[in-house]
């Protein structure tokens, strides 16, 4: 059996190519890609911005239905027996589970040193069929993936990923857990969003969903404004209407006593932005990091101000493994809720997947999706 694939090279075109697709031993499984997601790191990949073992098959937001499942009785990673033509979403990283952090640090699996990642892993490490920018993705033993439930839309597979994202980020900032003293995040408290791309609508709706009083969403393009306030903001605010940093002090004037809210994440990815965090949140409020997940510069802070206002500041690097349940309950919980669909508004086929990385670059998509 052929796979029709995309593969970035290194002079960063995207070709497609004919792969073989091999048997899968008993613990493992092929997958039918039904869609996979154009993230920015994709687009990151695609512009020469990463080190990486080219030629690469991009793709680590996916889902696909079993085609062939190993005869060693599979179940997934919340051990859910599997058929096939279930449809599965994968986990992106796996650590290696050998060095020092994956031995001494267990509960930061990102830490680890060597990790492998789905969609960023060279076409010539066999099997081959790494990412999910391809007809078949090879699904091996070390890989933790889940059953997508069958009373979602298929579709919502692919924003998996992303909402774990969004889902750690928000649980980044919930410790150190006394909420009826305003410390970490807890029900009814006010939470700023900065960025509303597809991370920030995301977690808006996480902060939402886990009860936060007052999600304020800042950006400074209207229409994802208002996409902001279907995905629960209470309170918008369009960068446009104000000079310079104005807009800070406009959005402490929202918040219970004027002070500013409780907490920050900063979704945007720009250096400014962050910079901009620091300075927004009430004193004793947290700040959480997720928009950097690459390089774009620096930004000068003053620690004397970080000391005097007391500003707890956590780093979200993506998500430990199981964080994919968290976001499957949470699209189970909210479908009804939230206008997830919406999200995935350019759709291509793999002949046209330059067009799709193009939509994202540009911020035409909120979440450009190719459909082998």
């Amino acid at each position: 059996m052929e796979s029709s694939t995309l593969v970035l090279t290194e002079d960063g075109s995207l070709e497609l190519r004919s792969v073989t697709v091999p048997e899968p031993a008993a613990d493992e499984l092929i997958l039918d890609i039904e869609l996979s997601g154009v993230c920015g790191s994709d687009v990151h990949m695609w512009q020469h911005e990463m080190d990486l073992d080219y030629p690469v098959v991009p793709g680590h937001e996916f889902v696909g239905l079993i085609e062939k499942l190993g005869t060693a009785g599979i179940t997934d990673s919340a051990r859910q027996p599997l058929s096939n033509g279930d449809a599965v979403t994968v986990v992106p990283g796996i650590s290696c589970g050998e060095c020092w952090y994956c031995e001494n640090v267990p509960t930061r699996p990102l830490t680890c040193n060597d990790r492998d990642v789905h969609g960023f892993r060279s076409l010539d490490e066999p099997p081959s069929l790494h990412g999910g920018m391809s007809e078949y993705f090879m699904l091996q033993d070390r890989a933790w993936f889940y059953r997508f439930p069958e009373t979602l839309p298929t579709a919502l597979g692919a924003l998996v990923e992303p909402l774990s994202v969004a889902t750690h980020a928000v649980e980044r900032a919930l410790p150190p857990g006394l909420p009826h003293v305003r410390e970490g995040l807890g029900l009814g408290q006010s939470v700023v969003v900065q960025g509303a791309g597809p991370i920030g609508l995301l977690t808006a709706a996480a902060a939402t969903a886990v009860g936060a009083g007052q999600v304020i969403a800042v950006d400074l393009r209207t229409d994802r404004l208002a996409m902001a306030e279907a995905f629960g903001a209470t309170d918008l605010v369009d960068l446009t209407e104000y000079e310079g940093d104005e807009f800070i002090h406009a959005i402490q004037e929202l918040t219970p006593g004027g002070v500013g809210p409780d907490v920050v994440i900063e979704a945007v990815g720009r250096p400014a932005a962050f910079g901009q965090a620091l300075r927004i949140p009430r004193n004793g409020g947290t700040v959480v990091e997720v928009g950097h997940y690459f390089s774009s510069g620096t930004v000068d802070v003053d620690p004397s101000d970080l000391i005097h206002r007391q500003l707890d500041i956590y780093g979200s690097l993506a998500y430990p493994p199981n964080q994919f349940a968290t976001a499957i309950s949470m699209l189970e919980r909210t479908v009804d809720r939230f206008p997830y669909e919406d999200l995935l508004n350019y759709q291509v086929g793999l002949d046209r997947a330059t067009e799709a990385f193009e939509a994202q670059a540009n911020g035409e998509s909120y979440r450009a999706t190719i459909h082998p």
